[in-house]
């Protein structure tokens, strides 16, 4: 495990866990609030902390796509729902390429046999003057073109009167196996007009169209959380469940098994690398009183 720390942020991030940051805190005065859910029992799932989703975010259905006149079928990593998800990066190991108090860089190259992706894959933690910026650059290492994708998945502290604020369209329709339709619907209480506290609302796991400004605001009595994303992060997936006091506020590039959804339009889609091309976003997290 390594640790960053300044004046007013500190996290610590487990290079043997997928690069996974497994606390993050902010300063507040003489007191140190939580950012993210502490993940202290990772041999129970990666159920807090923010973990990195590659070469893929969320779901493919059944583990199996078409691509440039080839099938391609994934190890399926979700065996009761028949599904390979958020991606093979948080279960490798990865190398501290570089760390300093404020910064760490980590690097995972995958190339294994049962993939049909070799990749690089750049995480780059700083803790800057206004919040931590956590970059992602994925590198298509190998000799054809591929759809790639990557995201972050934060698990957030749900206690009472917390609250989420956003702008989007709204949240697609899911099919019976949960997976996105080109259809949207509106959903309650997360907006800027409409804040209601998360622990009221029903449960809630959806990707949202037209997420405005890549903002979102997660608000807990007394102070608040500005995440924004950058780059190839464009989409948004929330998951509010019902049976946790926590909560995520995911920034991805791509929709839920977009590649075998082209209905669900070009925007939506994973990016085509060419060899030696890059894929790059960041998530920029930002504590103050209110």
């Amino acid at each position: 495990m390594i640790a960053l720390e300044t004046d007013h942020y500190r996290l610590t991030v487990d290079p043997d866990l997928g690069a996974t940051i497994l606390t993050a805190d902010w300063r507040d005065g003489d007191d140190w609030l939580p950012i993210l859910e502490p993940l202290v029992t990772p041999e129970a799932g990666l159920k807090a902390g923010c973990f990195v989703m590659a070469p893929f975010a969320n779901r493919i259905d059944h583990g199996r796509f078409a691509f440039d006149g080839q099938s391609f079928q994934l190890p399926i990593n979700n065996p009761a729902e028949d599904m390979a998800i958020h991606g093979f990066a948080r279960n490798r190991e990865w190398l501290v390429a570089e760390h300093r108090p404020d910064f760490a860089r980590l690097v995972l190259l995958l190339n294994e046999p049962d993939l049909p992706w070799r990749f690089e894959l750049v995480q780059e933690i700083a803790i800057e003057a206004d919040g931590i910026t956590v970059t992602l650059t994925m590198t298509n290492f190998g000799d054809s073109a591929m759809p790639f994708g990557f995201g972050l998945h934060p698990w957030f502290p749900k206690p009472r009167q917390t609250r989420l604020a956003f702008e989007a369209i709204g949240a697609h329709v899911k099919d019976a196996r949960g997976l996105p339709l080109p259809q949207t619907q509106p959903v309650a209480g997360m907006s800027a007009a409409d804040q209601q506290p998360l622990d009221l609302l029903p449960r809630l796991d959806a990707s949202f169209a037209g997420w405005q400004d890549r903002r979102a605001v997660l608000r807990w009595p007394g102070h608040e959380v500005e995440l924004t994303a950058t780059g190839a992060l464009r989409h948004l997936h929330v998951f509010n469940p019902d049976d946790r006091a926590v909560f995520c506020v995911e920034p991805v590039s791509h929709l839920p098994d977009a590649v075998n959804r082209p209905e669900l339009g070009e925007d939506a889609q994973m990016t085509v690398l060419m060899p030696g091309e890059h894929l790059q976003g960041g998530m920029h997290l930002t504590a103050r009183r209110t």
